[in-house]
């Protein structure tokens, strides 16, 4: 509603653990314990990783992942005033990036560019559907990790080139999580030899 105090989520972990993120009206944050779920299917991945966000919101996805020791994440938000002054109050350096550009440019430039990421995430708006950004495959490394969340109740998206291997649900909110075969001796993804379906 317009007129409104902006809401906030915190960081639930890591070394911004607490950090008060401000949410723009527009967006539908992603709950504390959707989000440690989110990191507990990650695991050991997030070590190190190079993250893209997209429809970041508040950018506690992306936040979050550098907090728990992600090299570095790209933020993608259309309307990015709320995002920008989040990472502002960080004083992250080059470890966080913001793109005022909707995921579907900003997976455009950054495949011209040559950037590729361990771990994708993308958490459309409310009322856009299923559809997964095109493109998504073109910046993913071999044996990466996209995650898209979804309302309950939408029919789960299919991405070309990708392999769904774990689901997880919170209420309205699921994770549909995909792959890229790992090139040979490289490990596989967190969970990826017992797909399934986890609801909470």
């Amino acid at each position: 509603m317009k007129g409104r105090a902006p809401g906030a989520v915190r960081v639930s972990a890591g070394r911004w653990k607490g950090r008060r993120l401000e949410v723009p009206d527009s967006a539908r944050p992603t709950s504390s314990r959707a989000r440690e779920s989110l990191f507990d299917v990650l695991g050991d991945r997030i070590a190190g990783a190079r993250v893209l966000d997209l429809h970041a919101g508040s950018g506690a996805v992306g936040i979050e992942a550098v907090s728990r020791g992600a090299s570095r994440a790209v933020l993608a938000e259309k309307n990015a005033a709320v995002l920008a002054r989040n990472v502002g109050r960080l004083e992250a350096g080059g470890e966080l990036s913001v793109m005022e550009v909707d995921a579907e440019e900003a997976l455009r430039r950054l495949s011209e560019a040559g950037e590729r990421f361990e771990i994708i995430f993308s958490d459309p708006p409310y009322g856009a559907g299923a559809r997964p950004p095109s493109g998504l495959e073109a910046v993913l490394t071999p044996g990466g990790v996209v995650v898209l969340q979804r309302d309950a109740g939408t029919p789960a998206p299919e991405v070309s080139g990708l392999a769904h291997f774990r689901q997880r649900a919170y209420g309205r909110n699921v994770f549909d999580f995909f792959t890229r075969p790992p090139a040979a001796g490289t490990p596989a993804p967190p969970g990826s030899g017992t797909p399934g379906n986890d609801r909470d």
